[in-house]
């Protein structure tokens, strides 16, 4: 029987026998019982005024295998204590709980629960670390109490809300050794039309030549050492990469294929690109094979700097419940650049579709790479057309 069940029982008996003997006191016992309901409904509508959780963690942002400690903070500022405090804090499965008292798994989320005895107008502190392994998002926006009843035997359940989210980035895949020789830009070898352009760092000076551009004399140099000297400039022009990202559908039912282990070693090549475009200070422009806001492809615009960076590895957890699109369709919309790119692809698989489109791009001058990502081990394979392999020869 429930408090309100039992209230009700007693209040009657007492009222009944009051009504045959006319004790005033059972009158006021049974009136009691029955105002005691009222006490106990009343008491369970305002406990969550009483009750607050504090929520702090050290870390928002983390790599998958990281633990993340956290500590929360029960505030019970009723006057009643609150005996048999129980929170429980719903992750999902591939978050591992470490320091909760109990931890179980069900349905694909994973339960910690947390017992605490709070007395009253006091506070009751905890601390424990999760470890999530995998990409995505980890949030929460309540937390689900229950205490025993100073009124009664059974449990009154307490909704506490909090705001927490932990991104959990994608574990770069280990790309295969030659791809930082591979993939050099062309921007770190010297051109003769690139001798007379390039002028982004100053590496010293030499003797004045007859056809030197007046604006790299170093008159300092020059004055020091009587006669003109012209600045020197590192070869560092470096052509933008535009990174193309083949999601495949999550399941296809004709093959019976599950594409979900592809896609995520699709997405950790990615962010392996994206640490390798950050070490080495190279623009990228990326896109997904994926539907965005309308658009046949997600297109993140170029750039190179720490907050692009961020940009592309927090796009990349956050990708979930995703429309994929063709991989020949973007590979086209590439093909009429007015530049002459350098273009990863990324995928799991190239179908005929993609092999004609990567042959038009190697005809209109572009160095097309694949990066093939079926195998554990990921496989590089760069496609040029005979030209820019003789113009390599010549001027290196």
């Amino acid at each position: 029987m429930s408090t309100r069940q039992v209230y009700h029982v007693l209040g009657f008996l007492c009222l009944l026998f009051a009504l045959f003997s006319g004790s005033r006191f059972l009158w006021l016992f049974g009136g009691f019982y029955f105002f005691m309901t009222l006490v106990h409904r009343w008491w369970r509508a305002n406990l969550p005024r009483w009750v607050r959780l504090e929520w702090n963690a050290d870390l928002r942002r983390v790599m998958q295998g990281m633990p993340v400690t956290i500590r929360f903070t029960l505030h019970n500022r009723s006057w009643l204590p609150l005996p048999g405090t129980v929170i429980s804090l719903s992750f999902p499965k591939h978050v591992t709980v470490e320091g909760a008292d109990e931890v179980t798994a069900n349905r694909q989320r994973c339960t910690a629960r947390f017992r605490l005895d709070l007395p009253l107008r006091t506070s009751a502190e905890r601390t424990f670390t999760i470890t999530p392994h995998k990409r995505g998002l980890v949030w929460l926006t309540e937390a689900q109490a229950d205490t025993l009843s100073v009124f009664g035997e059974e449990q009154d359940p307490i909704s506490l809300p909090l705001s927490f989210s932990l991104l959990v980035y994608p574990l770069p895949l280990a790309l295969p050794p030659l791809l930082a020789a591979a993939i050099e830009p062309d921007g770190g070898k010297l051109t003769r039309r690139r001798r007379e352009e390039d002028v982004t760092f100053f590496r010293g000076v030499r003797g004045y030549v007859p056809g030197d551009r007046l604006k790299h004399i170093h008159w300092k140099a020059s004055a020091k050492t009587g006669a003109l000297q012209t600045r020197l400039f590192e070869p560092t022009a470096r052509p933008s990469w535009k990174v193309v990202g083949h999601i495949l559908p999550s399941y296809e039912p004709l093959l019976q294929r599950n594409n979900e282990p592809a896609n995520e070693r699709v997405i950790s090549a990615l962010a392996a690109l994206s640490v390798l475009c950050r070490r080495q200070s190279l623009s990228c422009d990326m896109f997904l094979t994926v539907k965005q806001r309308g658009r046949e492809q997600f297109h993140l615009p170029p750039g190179s700097g720490k907050a692009h960076h961020i940009q592309v590895m927090t796009q990349l957890a956050r990708l979930h419940q995703y429309l994929p699109t063709s991989l020949a369709a973007a590979l086209r919309r590439l093909e009429h650049g007015v530049t002459r790119d350098t273009i990863l692809i990324v995928t799991p698989r190239l179908d005929e579709p993609a092999v004609e489109a990567v042959k038009r791009l190697v005809r209109r001058g572009h160095n097309v790479m694949v990066l093939d990502v079926s195998q554990e081990q990921p496989v590089l394979r760069r496609h040029e057309s005979a030209r820019a392999q003789a113009r390599k020869e010549v001027f290196s």
